[in-house]
């Protein structure tokens, strides 16, 4: 029997209760928290920080335990969260209670501006994970989440996920009956779920009042996939007014899906479209150009648009009478697909930043760079405010041969491109031969209005003299530009930089 003077847990001073506290395992601090307020400020922040939780306004959770959901649900100190991602790495049986407890968290939660939702690369389900029960959770999860304060929704991975055969009705229930606690334990949890957390608190999530989604990412084939694929146009129609900017991951999504989407959406206000491909281009199901162009015409607001794995057009496809996207700043789309749009007169006097982009394909096949060419040529009658250029090399067979056409070259289209200020050339470390490398300098050179130069960053194995050999070279060709490595490149900092080298060895 405990004698009636000895001290109680919660009346030991701060100093001995994080002692006691630091030798406890985060799962029974978590159910320490929950028996009083003074206990639950202190053992809850070293829970989290154990989990890399630093701050809980802000934070990632990478196949969170049972215990840190819990936590962060309960935690007095967690109210308006402004971004949250979780991501699974497994399909396992935690699957569902995982995403059962992420409901109840985000439903007590006040606010959430942004989630970050990401799935494994897994070929398919356990067996444990009735392919029904999951996705029947997780369009519950982001019903929740849609119809919260989130304004930024982002869904990626999951790209090979396909329907489990093996799963049966007996083992979907045997899998939503299991509990992630204890039965003692749960009746802790109703018992301190009254006496900790306020009833104020636990009313904020349904005060909380849908502004709409502003920006809709969908990485994932998952999402295109029944019985996602109508909740994802239903989402996107019922956030059709407040929607701004949209992502697709193209990525086996088939032709016939494309038709649907594009053609059963329409969004006012879209400001930002970007359908891209993990592919670098190349995708067997292209997305068809009937579809889409009629999407672009139905959005003229759209000011910045990245498109890739777009159908070619056949020779009867023209422009549209209408100006088309006549608001458009920022154009980054395959080049035979910039050349068909650039082919009219001051078809976007707005645009500033233009991508020339290549395309990656299988096998032994190589990207044209001489597409480009038509590009450049159409710029100042078609684009004449361009002021941005950006060139990816990727793949490199083929950019040496481009480059050194348009430094010999006296009537070269890249000499009369006078309203380009900025030039960045990036994406790959092979930028850093020395073959490239003799050809940049003048390539530069040739652009009569530029001020600033980005290169690619160089590879560790590059050295600083070789780093300041080359702005040198670029400095001798043109005096006027200010180059920039990835960092602001000072020859008198590099010229340090190899001195501390040389002394340091």
């Amino acid at each position: 029997m405990q004698s009636p003077h000895a001290p109680e847990l919660v009346s030991l001073p701060d100093e001995l209760l994080e002692n006691i506290i630091d030798q406890l395992e985060s799962e029974s601090l978590v159910q320490l928290s929950l028996t009083c307020r003074r206990l639950h400020f202190l053992a809850l922040p070293i829970v989290f920080a154990r989990a890399d939780i630093h701050d809980t306004t802000s934070f990632f959770l990478h196949d969170p335990p049972a215990h840190i959901l819990h936590a962060l649900r309960f935690a007095l100190f967690v109210q308006n969260v402004e971004s949250l991602g979780v991501g699974f790495s497994t399909y396992d049986d935690r699957l569902l209670p995982s995403t059962r407890e992420l409901g109840r968290l985000i439903s007590r939660l006040p606010s959430m501006k942004r989630f970050y939702l990401s799935f494994s690369y897994s070929h398919l389900l356990s067996p444990t994970v009735p392919d029904s029960a999951w996705q029947r959770e997780v369009i519950r999860l982001l019903d929740l989440i849609t119809n919260r304060s989130c304004t930024l929704l982002s869904v990626a991975g999951g790209f090979e996920i396909r329907p489990d055969p093996g799963a049966d009705s007996a083992s979907a229930i045997r899998v939503q009956s299991r509990s992630i606690v204890n039965s003692g334990f749960r009746r802790l949890l109703r018992r301190i779920d009254r006496v900790v957390i306020p009833f104020s608190l636990k009313r904020l999530g349904g005060r909380s009042r849908h502004y709409g989604l502003r920006e809709f990412r969908a990485l994932t084939i998952v999402l295109f996939q029944p019985p996602f694929l109508k909740w994802t146009i239903s989402t996107l129609r019922n956030n059709s007014r407040t929607l701004t900017a949209v992502s697709f991951r193209t990525d086996g999504i088939p032709t016939n899906t494309w038709q649907d989407i594009l053609s059963n959406i329409t969004l006012p206000y879209l400001s930002k479209f970007e359908l891209t491909s993990s592919l670098g281009g190349f995708e067997p199901t292209a997305v068809p150009f009937n579809s889409l162009l009629s999407f672009l015409t139905r959005h003229p607001s759209i000011v910045n648009l990245e498109l890739r794995t777009v159908a070619r057009p056949t020779a009867h496809h023209q422009l549209p009478s209408r100006k088309l996207l006549p608001t458009l700043e920022t154009l980054k789309v395959d080049a035979w697909f910039t050349v068909w749009l650039l082919n009219r007169e001051k078809a976007f006097e707005d645009l500033t930043s233009l991508y020339l982009v290549s395309e990656a394909y299988p096998l032994f096949r190589t990207f044209d760079y001489n597409t480009w060419d038509g590009v450049l040529s159409r710029i100042p009658r078609s684009a004449p405010h361009v002021t941005n250029l950006y060139i990816s090399f990727y793949p490199e067979a083929g950019a040496i041969e481009w480059l050194d056409k348009h430094v010999s070259q006296e009537n070269s289209p890249v000499a009369a491109l006078e309203s380009v200020t900025t030039l960045n050339v990036t994406r790959s470390w092979n930028m850093w031969r020395r073959e490239v490398m003799a050809l940049i300098p003048q390539f530069v050179a040739r652009f009569p209005g530029l001020q600033d130069f980005t290169y690619a960053s160089p590879p560790p194995s590059v050295k600083r003299a070789t780093q300041r050999s080359f702005i040198k070279e670029i400095n001798r060709a043109c005096p006027r530009v200010t180059v920039d490595l990835g960092f602001l490149a000072d020859l008198d900092t590099l010229s340090q930089a190899s001195n501390d080298t040389q002394e340091i060895s």
